[in-house]
């Protein structure tokens, strides 16, 4: 062969961009198989893709071969990448997929040109018979296509590439070329154009922190190619054995980019049994309108991921039980997608950011309204709490969960014996706690405040769980620099409690 491209993942000039382009690449060629385009070779190792071709095809003939069997499009005008090994039948997947890309990569529209006019797709959820329509811009053709914008095609040149290639916003989403345009080597280049099959792509419908961002596109950090490769093929192709939560459209539906990186990351290693993993890590790249600039989206924020997080399984729980999404109707009468929990969320963006997992959780309790609707997520968040790992966390909560359930007990009593309503009593107790939790303002205060309710539950006794726990307790709940998380923490136990008879309370799958 005349012609070798060799793309190492050790090369050490790669950024993440490149490495999960080179992700993007090793899949493709995988998907490719024994069908590679006519008069290219290719070969996928762990560590490197090899591309090549004789002398007597020209390097522009061979990218347009190239470029011919990795991007495309569906008979109803998606975008597909075989890559990605969406099947035929996944039209929603593909929906969101598409989406994506033309909000982050081909934001302008000579970049995709198309129909003017919307199609519809219909989108259900597991729980409905009936979906809702959701619509595409269909489109004739896009611009990875032909390399559009990059330099590398043109007639010019006569079957050659240049000596350095341009690097439009098609190919890396949000990158500004100032004052000078952003230039590589071919090679680079043509490795770039694959970074769209690499990345997973989530619409965001942010609730707990109110930002403008629109999307979010997940570059992993990729340390082998080849499990990368067979790692996203099986997320779009998951049977019933093992639960993925990124293969449908709503799956691709989040509230954060954290959440977004996290459902990805959790998918990528779902059922793999090998001892190594494919990735270390990624960058969840949220997209959206930014002040300084009104007419594109822009990335908003990065923040960088791990691959794992000592409380990672209550995430896990919080996305298998609280992670639905519901369909709505916009204003124009079509189905738009939310989450139906800000839990998931928040979970995420404070692992990422290295806080207490449940910080901030006063926020989505804060208001009556919002304290109402999180009991009908006892189920999810129960699951939450059977995950956790932290030792002064479970000591806490089953000590402020005890309490409550002498409470309850105390309180049944009483309505037996005067003929109260039961639920109407736990629903002001409820209420009256989360009220005194809410308003105490120091470590002491809330201290004093948490004893006083274990002792009144027993009628002055000491709680078991208090007894088992006594050193560890005092120390936690008395030290100033836990107020925070001693609050939240109480706040969650007391919307997280279940008795026997409610375990199935509502928090159902995706």
């Amino acid at each position: 062969m005349a012609k070798e491209i060799i793309y190492r993942l050790s090369n050490p000039g790669y950024t993440i961009y490149h490495r999960a382009a080179l992700g993007g690449l090793a899949a493709t060629v995988r998907a490719w198989g024994t069908n590679r385009p006519e008069g290219v070779e290719a070969e996928l190792q762990r560590d490197f893709v090899r591309l090549a071709w004789n002398d007597d095809l020209p390097d522009q003939e061979a990218l347009r071969r190239i470029l011919a069997a990795s991007f495309r499009l569906t008979d109803d005008k998606m975008i597909e990448l075989p890559g990605q090994g969406i099947r035929a039948d996944q039209a929603d997947l593909r929906l969101a997929i598409h989406n994506g890309i033309c909000g982050t990569f081909l934001q302008h529209n000579k970049m995709r040109p198309g129909e003017k006019e919307p199609r519809r797709v219909e989108v259900r959820s597991a729980d409905d018979e009936v979906g809702e329509m959701f619509t595409y811009k269909a489109v004739n053709s896009f611009a990875h296509q032909k390399a559009q914008g990059t330099g590398l095609l043109e007639d010019k040149l006569k079957g050659n590439w240049p000596e350095f290639a341009s690097i439009p916003q098609s190919v890396v989403p949000g990158a500004m070329s100032g004052a000078l345009e952003l230039e590589a080597s071919p090679e680079e280049v043509i490795l770039l154009l694959f970074l769209t099959v690499g990345c997973a792509i989530f619409l965001l419908r942010p609730r707990t922190y109110q930002d403008k961002a629109q999307y979010c596109v997940v570059v992993p950090d990729i340390i082998d190619l080849q499990a990368y490769a067979r790692a996203i093929q099986r997320i779009a192709t998951a049977g019933t054995t093992i639960k993925r939560f990124s293969n449908t459209y709503l799956g691709r539906v989040v509230g954060g980019a954290e959440e977004a990186a996290l459902r990805f990351l959790i998918d990528l290693h779902a059922g793999d049994l090998t001892s190594e993993r494919s990735v270390t890590g990624c960058l969840a790249v949220a997209m959206g309108k930014v002040s300084w600039d009104a007419n594109q989206i822009n990335r908003s924020f990065i923040v960088k991921l791990k691959g794992e997080y000592p409380e990672l399984g209550i995430f896990q729980a919080a996305n298998q039980y609280l992670g639905k999404t519901r369909i709505i109707k916009s204003k124009k009468g079509e189905g738009y997608a939310i989450p139906a929990s800000p839990v998931p969320e928040l979970v995420a963006a404070n692992l990422a950011a290295e806080r207490h997992w449940c910080a901030n959780f006063k926020s989505l309790v804060g208001d009556k309204k919002d304290f109402e609707r999180m009991k009908f997520s006892q189920g999810g968040l129960r699951a939450m709490k059977k995950a956790i790992k932290d030792a002064d966390d479970q000591a806490i909560i089953r000590s402020f969960q005890e309490a409550w359930k002498r409470t309850m007990a105390a309180l049944g009593e009483r309505a037996r014996r005067d003929g109260l309503d039961f639920g109407r009593l736990i629903e002001v107790e409820r209420e009256r706690t989360r009220n005194a939790i809410l308003r105490t303002k120091t470590a002491e205060a809330l201290a004093s405040w948490f004893l006083r309710f274990c002792a009144d539950a027993t009628k002055g006794a000491a709680l078991a769980a208090i007894r088992e726990d006594a050193q560890r307790i005092q120390k936690f709940i008395f030290n100033q620099r836990n107020f925070d998380r001693f609050q939240n923490l109480c706040l969650f136990a007391l919307v997280s409690y279940a008795s026997d008879e409610s375990n199935s309370a509502n928090g159902g799958n995706q």
